[in-house]
């Protein structure tokens, strides 16, 4: 029996080396009858953390690469609290990806997996630049970016790229280019470079593939002028049960923060404990002993003592 080999490439630094193992840990457990060719392009020489993901998918699969970049060749690229400058490293995945691979699916770190794969990977993009599905609730921004009225946005999280496209029409090259002459521009990063660049080349697939629903814990909204494209692309299913969830958003809104509300927050903590960092604590969790004075109410209980005994207010 011929097993058919997924490509698949991320885009990480050393901060997101965690969740890029979660986000593996579901995709295999998934999909167990898969083989699996894993790319990471990262922004520096192995670190602690990388290491780390490094011996987790030599214990998971037989084939994956390490890809360092150089960070200055993104020196002008806007970037923020929660987008670094390894998010600008998909425009170069048709350069530095192996020459006679054809096809690669990219993946964002904070997206899990819920089921197989297969179909979304034997997708027809011969003559596609790539598919995607479209960013929920940015139905009126393209025209932001100087795109035409009818254009679709697309979430650039997950991509089933047609590599053999962008190495012709030289993405990396007049990705550079675009940042360069107008960084003011990209409010959305390189999505936007990529929106911009590849307008209409690309094929929309339904969202359950990319499902970006719940933001913050609350339902992206989104206009009723758009009721009809929503449905064409399956947002019910999406909303109820996709096949991949998008942790979209910044701080709270990822589901490695305590304080994070999403509906499938417990996925990521579910494959968390196939990985090195089984145990890890979430980022803002109280401590025991923090959690305990505040269900007994210590807190202000001490302090109204203290005020008693010595008379100034705290």
């Amino acid at each position: 029996m011929n097993i058919m080999k997924i490509s698949v490439v991320c885009t990480i630094d050393d901060k997101y080396a965690q969740h890029c193992a979660v986000m593996l840990a579901s995709l295999f457990k998934n999909n167990p009858e898969q083989a699996f060719a894993v790319y990471i392009i990262t922004d520096k020489s192995p670190s602690h953390h990388l290491n780390k993901l490094k011996k987790f998918l030599e214990q998971n699969i037989n084939e994956f690469k390490f890809i360092p970049i150089d960070e200055n060749s993104f020196q002008n690229a806007p970037i923020s609290h929660h987008i670094s400058i390894a998010a600008y490293f998909r425009l170069l995945i048709a350069e530095i990806l192996p020459q006679n691979l054809t096809r690669v699916l990219y993946i964002d770190s904070d997206i899990i997996f819920r089921n197989k794969i297969d179909t979304l990977w034997k997708t027809d993009i011969s003559n596609f630049s790539h598919a995607a599905a479209i960013a929920i609730g940015m139905d009126n921004y393209p025209e932001q970016i100087g795109l035409p009225e009818d254009s679709l946005y697309f979430n650039s999280g997950l991509m089933l790229i047609n590599l053999d496209y962008w190495r012709k029409y030289k993405i990396f090259e007049r990705g550079c280019e675009l940042i360069r002459q107008t960084p003011e521009k990209l409010q959305w990063w390189d999505q936007d470079v990529l929106n911009i660049l590849l307008c209409h080349t690309w094929l929309p697939i339904d969202l359950q593939w990319n499902s970006q629903v719940f933001m913050d814990g609350q339902e992206v909204q989104i206009s009723s002028d758009y009721k009809d494209r929503y449905e064409r692309f399956n947002y019910l299913t999406a909303k109820l049960d996709p096949i991949i969830v998008h942790f979209i958003g910044g701080g709270s809104a990822k589901p490695w923060h305590y304080g994070c509300t999403h509906p499938f927050k417990y996925e990521y903590e579910k494959y968390l404990q196939f990985t090195p960092w089984k145990g890890t604590v979430s980022i803002g969790k109280p401590s025991l002993i923090s959690q305990i004075r505040y269900r007994l109410g210590l807190g202000s209980k001490l302090r109204n003592l203290f005020q008693i005994l010595t008379n100034k207010p705290v």
